[in-house]
């Protein structure tokens, strides 16, 4: 592998695997805030409650299981799949235990963690996605189911986050103000995000790391 080569390959993992521990600060945030989470997380939380094991835990065999659902409905599996599976658990476990995040008491420090919560996983998707190293198993399921039903992504998705929810509520997930919040912000984070990233990308900075080409120093 030649140096420029590695060094592409070394950013690509560096910004997968920051947006992957985003996406857990994320999810920790949410649920300490108390103000509901996001869809997925009304199911998992809802597994965990019934189950005894951890979020992070829970997290990766939902994700097990989806990605095995896709591959049966023949969507190609990339690395950065089985990498979302392995690292957004075990850093939402890794976050939860380290104890940095505070239990918010007043509800405007609840609401500051919240919004800091989705902004997190907003632009931890947006970082892990722009890596094109591969959809996450929730996105993989999606475009398989696409695919076989031909109706459109936004319907799909929709009935995804829809039924997770309600199955998530019905196991004991908490549901409240934050779930649809969540579905409503979290778009416009992960927009914010790629912005950001088209903007480091157009840097000169970024430029020269990216060729391999030697910084020239003062």
């Amino acid at each position: 592998m030649n140096k420029t080569k590695f060094i592409k390959t070394a950013l690509r993992l560096v910004a997968l695997f920051f947006g992957y521990f985003l996406i857990a600060n994320g999810i920790v945030y949410t649920v300490r805030a108390g103000l509901g989470v996001s869809p997925w997380d009304v199911l998992h939380l809802g597994v965990s409650y019934l189950t005894g094991l951890s979020l992070g835990r829970v997290t990766q065999g939902v994700g097990l299981i989806l990605v095995i659902l896709s591959y049966t409905l023949k969507v190609r599996l990339y690395i950065g799949t089985l990498l979302n599976i392995i690292f957004i658990g075990l850093f939402v476990d890794l976050v939860a235990n380290l104890g940095f995040v505070p239990v918010p008491g007043a509800l405007w420090q609840r609401i500051a963690l919240y919004l800091t919560g989705v902004a997190a996983a907003g632009f931890g998707i947006a970082l892990y996605i722009s890596t094109n190293l591969g959809a996450g198993p929730r996105d993989s399921l999606m475009l398989a189911l696409v695919r076989v039903t031909s109706l459109r992504v936004g319907v799909i998705r929709t009935m995804m986050e829809v039924s997770v929810t309600i199955i998530g509520y019905i196991l004991g997930g908490p549901l409240g103000i934050g779930t649809v919040l969540f579905a409503l912000l979290v778009g416009w984070f992960m927009e914010a995000g790629f912005a950001v990233i088209r903007m480091i990308k157009k840097s000169a900075y970024y430029s020269r790391v990216w060729t391999g080409a030697q910084v020239n120093k003062a």
